[in-house]
């Protein structure tokens, strides 16, 4: 059995059920950063559900529907105070009193308010997609305006820097670490380091690869396995290099040398800067 599995979906399933069965809107206004970000990006010419108080209120306000009276006459605005766009809501707010961040945007106030209207006889859209200036000044709505120019803008530099970074990434992933209790041995007049290594195939591919010895002439051997590493794809391959340098060119206590990467048809996948030991230089 796949314990792994069984155990992510047991908590899954227990997270989504103490969301629905309990949480319930507390995770749009508490957990959710939705309400939060809009709060930000939005202005007086944001397309978002309102109300139209001018409508609504008109000059004595909101009051309850009566049958043959004239509210216009009355001053009184076409909202009949039903409530039934905050008994609608799924987070309980009332959008009466302007933009919430908790507003989710599902429109069920839109809904509810249209029904209503169209049994009292009043024109529909007391509650819709509108904008502050819309509503306030009678401005009809435009997309094209600099600030969503700008924020386009930068959202198709942010796409753009993310396809590149997923398109034009290297096919594996590789790691060089000293094997542990082991600083370099002698062997006639050259120096080896052992290196435990992993290699991450992030491809849907089988692939062979090889190492070589690139900002240093020498001898990089792969022990236990040959000179080429089957990498199956989405797996990682552990095991074990020795990489041999003649002691003429290991100038210091601690070198860098640059360890490739290459495929079965000598492509270089991916550079790795190692880290070589030698004697103490004084």
């Amino acid at each position: 059995m796949h314990f792994s599995t069984l155990a992510w979906l047991m908590v899954f399933t227990a997270v989504f059920y103490f969301v629905f069965a309990w949480f319930r809107e507390q995770a749009c206004t508490m957990v959710c950063p939705y309400g939060r970000l809009q709060g930000v990006l939005i202005d007086e010419n944001t397309l978002n559900v309102q109300y139209d108080y001018k409508r609504g209120e008109a000059a004595a306000g909101r009051s309850s529907f009566k049958k043959g009276e004239d509210r216009k006459a009355a001053g009184k605005g076409d909202c009949i105070d039903c409530n039934q766009c905050v008994v609608v809501c799924p987070t309980g707010i009332d959008i009466r009193n302007g933009i919430q961040m908790e507003c989710v945007n599902c429109t069920a106030c839109i809904d509810a308010c249209d029904e209503v209207m169209e049994k009292v006889g009043y024109p529909t859209g007391l509650i819709r997609y509108a904008t502050i200036n819309n509503i306030e000044q009678g401005e009809k709505w435009s997309f094209f305006r600099p600030r969503v120019l700008a924020y386009s803008l930068v959202l198709m530099i942010l796409v753009g820097v993310g396809s590149s970074f997923l398109f034009l990434r290297s096919s594996v992933q590789a790691n060089f670490s000293k094997v542990q209790g082991t600083d370099y041995v002698m062997e006639n007049q050259n120096i080896v380091n052992n290196f435990r290594f992993t290699l991450l195939n992030k491809s849907h591919q089988v692939q062979k690869v090889q190492f070589k010895l690139l900002s240093h002439k020498g001898e990089i051997k792969v022990m236990q396995q040959g000179q080429s590493i089957k990498a199956m794809p989405g797996e990682l391959t552990i095991g074990l290099v020795k990489i041999s340098l003649n002691q003429s060119l290991v100038t210091r206590y601690r070198e860098t040398i640059e360890v490739g990467i290459f495929d079965a048809t000598g492509k270089q996948l991916e550079t790795v800067k190692v880290s070589f030991t030698g004697p103490f230089k004084y």
